[in-house]
């Protein structure tokens, strides 16, 4: 489980490296803040459309897919040129431009699930997304803006009997929150655009791997 990379795509190369083999699912949160969103949204797009990981909503994606994408023409590009001046520059830096970065996320918007479940673990954003009678009823956005003071939802047991736990980015946290037999959670965000540091959900060890750039 690979949380907020905001922009820094070197965390995602070392994931690549550190996990060759192992499938991804991404916790959402890949632009901004950092200095590359480009790089971190096509590796993470090419990852998606080969089979190899699983993109999840970020808040900021959903924020971006919903007021800018939404929009057409002059307002569109006004939208995105005041709102995501930093990405479009970076875009714009590679050789790419404005409607590069709307396509790519029309790509992301095509793949992305606002949660997982495998086995006793679900992922989402933020927290757990509170359902209704089936998997597809959200009842509220509470996956993308929760944070830990909040409270959490109770796993939807009714829809996944084998749930235990779930794993999160979304607020930075100062070290890695473990909690599987309190509250059975983990939290992961560690505001590595600021901090340099990173760390990822090992959900076959059940452990952290950190990455620090000191």
């Amino acid at each position: 489980m690979v949380p907020d990379i905001h922009g820094c795509s070197h965390f995602l190369e070392w994931v690549e490296a550190r996990f060759p083999d192992r499938s991804l699912i991404l916790l959402g949160d890949l632009l901004y803040r950092g200095p590359d969103s480009r790089a971190a949204l096509r590796r993470a797009l090419g990852w998606a459309e080969s089979g190899r990981a699983t993109l999840l909503w970020g808040n900021h994606e959903h924020w971006v897919c919903t007021e800018g994408l939404n929009l057409t023409g002059r307002a569109r590009t006004a939208w995105f040129r005041e709102h995501e001046a930093e990405v479009v520059a970076q875009y714009e830096a590679a050789g790419d431009d404005l409607n590069a970065f709307i396509t790519d996320l029309e790509r992301f918007r095509a793949l992305a699930r606002p949660y997982v479940v495998e086995g006793p673990m679900l992922c989402a954003h933020a927290a757990r997304p509170s359902l209704g009678a089936h998997a597809d009823d959200l009842l509220d956005t509470g996956y993308l803006w929760d944070t830990p003071d909040m409270g959490l939802h109770p796993l939807p047991t009714h829809l996944h009997p084998a749930l235990t736990y779930s794993v999160h980015g979304h607020k930075p946290q100062r070290e890695p929150v473990v909690d599987l037999h309190g509250e059975g959670v983990v939290y992961l965000d560690l505001g590595s655009a600021s901090t340099g540091r990173f760390g990822v959900w090992d959900a076959q060890s059940r452990s952290i791997h950190l990455y620090d750039e000191s």
